[in-house]
């Protein structure tokens, strides 16, 4: 299989290491508009392009898309003009009008080819325990949920200067509500859609950025449902993703960093699972990598295709504005 990689920064250089731990005979092809050799080029006798043209002539299978999430929007345009399949990094684009854009392509070009979009937290095995519950009723009516996710921002990428990473940088879709989208598209995965949006955001002076820092989130349903409220933020000193599920039958608290799931029911607290492999959120990338290529070679759609990416794009933009 031939792979384009348009961005080998650490998430696509992640998504190297795993292709070729999935696909060892695997060929790839790097897109740099510079058309810059380096080690890891080298290392792995890639192809390196300058732009999608010379990208297809080369008959690749599929390419994955990690640049900044400004700069994806162009390339999903081109790819998907050519048919190719797509699996692209989260968030999908940051912009309503380049959501516009790629539907409207999608439908000139009557585009149908596997695409996969990287909200990964959908693949952890805690967290489909979690909806499994849910869909089975065994909570009974959920009232209200929580999520919350966070950590300092300087300890995300300790090899680099936080102030220049994209994070830090709201015009390149950095800030808390990008950078943590996970937590609007477990709302979804969890729950379904939502049509109610309200949210508040601040920048945080020590970090020195100008994309939030800080970010609630509330979300509802218009036809009635629970409420969510959704707390993101790059200032927690001890890193935390605690979601928090209170039901007539029972709570449900999962914890990642603790690596607990259990349900809290009058009688007491039930460990649903701490099995560490629940929580291995490294396995999510593969467990995604390979829905996606078994969806090229068999012809068929992934759970995570690129609409479902862009509604959970569309419930961002809704709490940004």
């Amino acid at each position: 299989m031939k792979i384009v990689i348009a961005g080998t920064g650490s998430i696509g250089y992640r998504h190297i290491q795993n292709i070729r731990r999935i696909i060892p005979a695997a060929q790839f092809v790097f897109l740099r508009k510079d058309k810059r050799v380096d080690d890891l080029s080298e290392k792995i006798s890639a192809v390196v392009v300058s732009d999608t043209r010379e990208a297809m002539a080369l008959n690749p299978d599929c390419a994955v898309i990690a640049t900044p999430s400004a700069f994806h929007t162009q390339l999903i345009l081109e790819f998907i003009q050519y048919g190719l399949p797509l699996y692209i990094e989260k968030p999908v684009v940051i912009k309503q009008s380049d959501v516009d854009a790629i539907r409207g392509c999608i439908k000139k070009y009557h585009y149908t080819s596997a695409t996969l979009v990287g909200c990964n937290l959908r693949y952890l095995k805690s967290l489909r325990i979690i909806k499994s519950i849910i869909q089975s009723g065994q909570v009974g009516r959920i009232a209200r949920v929580s999520l919350q996710a966070g950590q300092w921002l300087p300890d995300w990428r300790p090899t680099q200067d936080y102030r220049i990473s994209y994070s830090s940088d709201s015009v390149r879709g950095g800030g808390v509500i990008w950078d943590l989208i996970h937590e609007l598209d477990s709302a979804r995965f969890l729950l379904g859609d939502f049509d109610q949006v309200k949210a508040l955001s601040s920048n945080f002076e020590p970090l020195e950025i100008n994309s939030e820092a800080v970010a609630v989130i509330i979300l509802g349903k218009s036809e009635g449902g629970p409420l969510l409220t959704i707390g993101l933020d790059y200032v927690s000193r001890v890193p935390v993703r605690k979601y928090e599920i209170y039901a007539e039958k029972a709570t449900l608290i999962w914890d990642l960093p603790g690596k607990t799931l259990v349900k809290q029911t009058v009688n007491g607290l039930d460990m649903l699972t701490d099995n560490p492999e629940d929580f291995d959120v490294s396995e999510t990338y593969i467990d995604a990598m390979k829905e996606f290529f078994n969806a090229i070679e068999n012809g068929i759609n992934t759970s995570q295709d690129i609409e479902e990416g862009l509604k959970s794009v569309e419930l961002a933009l809704l709490a940004k504005t």
